[in-house]
């Protein structure tokens, strides 16, 4: 054998050596019976794994990997209710990679938290709490009450049925296919909501979203929506009794709104389409500082319409338009406290059936299109 082969092996081998004395691989059992509390606190930080199970037992595995491994100092303990698992490092300075993985009664309940790592949970009902540091959330076939937060990773939470919170300081939030009340926000991400609904029968849950910095993804709303992004675009393809909708800086397309609508962009296009029939409150107000709006109303609806595009940059009256189904009184007008041309306003009114719902427009160099629906 070649003598640089030798050494490579050897080489490894040592590292291999080196690295199993720094290195802890822990197991516990514990019985327990459904109902109890997990407590997991991972001041090391670490990733950690939770699955429900149908037995009445907890099992823990824990592997520690890295140069102070060695340092990782486990806690374990166990009261009639409660059972505590703990990590931290015997020096301030040292690090390592910590990874945890618990099995647990489907039936139980969760407060964990870990100062920097991944958090999945899956197959667990009851009151679930925790947060990360700084890491993603994968949720699945939950049950009960969440309250759970990360400090710089995404959210996913699937196949649920929960009521509770999720926030996230700086990454995406995706909830599909879950029933219940959630409320998912984000400090710097989008938000979706696909197939989410009320977990009771004549709940009158509403749909609330926020972002400070992405877009917000809304599937359907049955019972009211009330989304805002700082930064992003919003979209809301079904929603009923009515949609309170804002961004800083996008588009808002509603698809279909059954009820009253108010929406607001400081910088994009607005689109609604109002469907259903012309009884209860239909009133509308939209507002773009600069965007084309666009929107549809139901066969017959009655309604005083107060239209305005205001003109500025020294735009010219004729290069935005209002294009409507319905007849209305087309005029300019000028602010008659200041003489800028920045200040003038093309403005259009009329009024349908008895007039009783009020449908207001604002937009700056933009478009407008009022339409009949079919």
């Amino acid at each position: 054998m070649k003598p640089t082969r030798v050494f490579l092996l050897c080489t490894t081998a040592l590292l291999f050596w080196v690295s199993s004395l720094h290195a802890q691989d822990i197991n516990r059992s514990f019985d327990a019976s459904p109902g109890s509390t997990l407590i997991l606190t991972l001041k090391t930080g670490g990733d950690v794994l939770i699955r429900g199970w149908e037995r009445d037992r907890v099992e823990a595995s824990v592997v520690i990997r890295g140069r102070d491994a060695s340092d990782v100092v486990m806690d374990f303990d166990q009261s009639s209710k409660t059972i505590e698992i703990s990590s931290e490092f015997a020096s301030r300075r040292s690090r390592a990679n910590v990874s945890v993985e618990v099995r647990v009664p489907s039936r139980f309940d969760l407060d964990v938290s870990t100062n920097g790592g991944d958090l999945e949970i899956h197959g667990v009902t009851g009151t679930i709490e925790g947060s990360s540091m700084g890491g993603d959330l994968a949720l699945s076939h939950l049950g009960g009450k969440l309250d759970l937060s990360t400090m710089g990773g995404n959210i996913g939470l699937t196949d649920s049925e929960v009521d509770g919170s999720l926030h996230t300081m700086g990454g995406d939030v995706a909830i599909s296919d879950v029933t219940g009340n959630i409320d998912g926000t984000t400090m710097g991400g989008d938000v979706t909501y696909d197939n989410v609904r009320s977990s009771r029968s004549g709940s009158q849950d509403v749909v609330k979203v926020s972002s400070m910095g992405g877009d917000v993804v809304v599937d359907e709303a049955l019972h009211g929506a009330d989304v805002h992004t700082m930064g992003g675009d919003v979209q809301i393809n079904r929603a009923a009794n009515y949609v309170k909708a804002g961004t800083m800086g996008g588009d808002i397309v509603v698809s279909e709104i059954d009820g009253w609508i108010e929406a607001n962009t400081m910088g994009g296009d607005i689109e609604v389409n109002m469907v259903g029939g012309t009884a209860g409150d239909r009133h509308v107000e939209l507002e773009s500082m600069g965007g084309t709006i666009v929107l549809s109303v139901p066969p017959g609806l009655s309604m005083d319409i107060d239209i305005r595009i205001r003109l500025s940059h020294g735009a010219d009256w004729d290069e935005y338009e209002i294009v409507s189904d319905f007849d209305l009184e087309v005029d300019v007008e000028n602010d008659s406290e200041r003489r800028w041309r920045s200040n003038r306003e093309v403005v259009a009114t009329g009024r349908v059936g008895n007039g009783g719902n009020k449908v207001v427009i604002r937009t700056v160099n933009g478009n407008v299109v009022l339409k009949r629906g079919r």
